[in-house]
């Protein structure tokens, strides 16, 4: 499964010929809906949520605003569709990545480099859920709210031996995190994500190992701050 926006909705062998085709209504409303995700977060990259029309959407698509209508209520809705497909996606393939370490350190490093090149290489996506969002309605944005709060119990629970800190604390990493992300997006310098791997890793574990600790970890991993 991919991000939304990596591919062109337009693709060839993703539209369905018309007339006669033998697919079931249920296989043409799943290809129509996923070519809606897609079109929609290649149009609000490109043009910014509020110049994102509905019918520069199902222009993408290839599909009716008829269409659009039957699968979603209007355009925050599409919005927080994408959205939570892809922040899911992007959620399992950071937690695969954190489960495979063998440190809570070393976690905290797997966690952020998969977050970090997997932004970086879909720059679309990147751009939509985290600038663009912001022009979103509220129910998006608490779509957003929830995404970051689940990455709390990685500084409020980590591992044994490793004292945790409190919530507010926790969210004031997770939002310095963000915002550094922020900033290389909003910039059009998504590719550049990657290099802020170590900087952020430091960041993370500075609250719970000191900054002796959060360097010395770095340095056993091969980082530097």
């Amino acid at each position: 499964m991919v991000l939304p926006g990596s591919r062109s909705a337009r693709e060839p062998d993703r539209g369905i010929k018309r007339g006669r085709h033998g697919l079931t209504p249920e296989t043409v409303a799943e290809n129509q809906r996923d070519r809606l995700v897609d079109a929609f977060v290649e149009v609000v990259a490109e043009h910014g949520y509020p110049q994102a029309t509905i019918s520069r959407i199902t222009y993408a698509a290839g599909v009716t605003k008829k269409a659009f209508y039957e699968h979603f209520d209007g355009r925050d809705d599409c919005f927080r569709v994408a959205y939570e497909q892809g922040t899911d996606l992007i959620v399992a393939r950071v937690e695969e990545a954190r489960k495979r370490a063998g440190s809570w350190p070393e976690g905290v490093l797997a966690a952020m480099r998969t977050l970090l090149e997997t932004l970086a290489g879909q720059p679309r996506f990147a751009r939509v859920a985290v600038v663009e969002i912001n022009s979103a309605s509220p129910a998006v944005r608490r779509a957003r709210t929830r995404w970051l709060e689940g990455f709390r119990t990685l500084l409020t629970d980590p591992e044994a031996g490793v004292a945790g800190v409190p919530e507010a604390v926790a969210d004031a990493v997770i939002g310095g995190v963000y915002s550094a992300i922020y900033l290389k997006v909003d910039a059009d310098r998504a590719a550049e994500l990657p290099e802020l791997v170590s900087s952020l890793t430091y960041f993370v574990l500075l609250p719970l190992l000191g900054k002796e600790g959060a360097a010395q970890e770095l340095a056993r991993m091969g980082q530097a701050p």
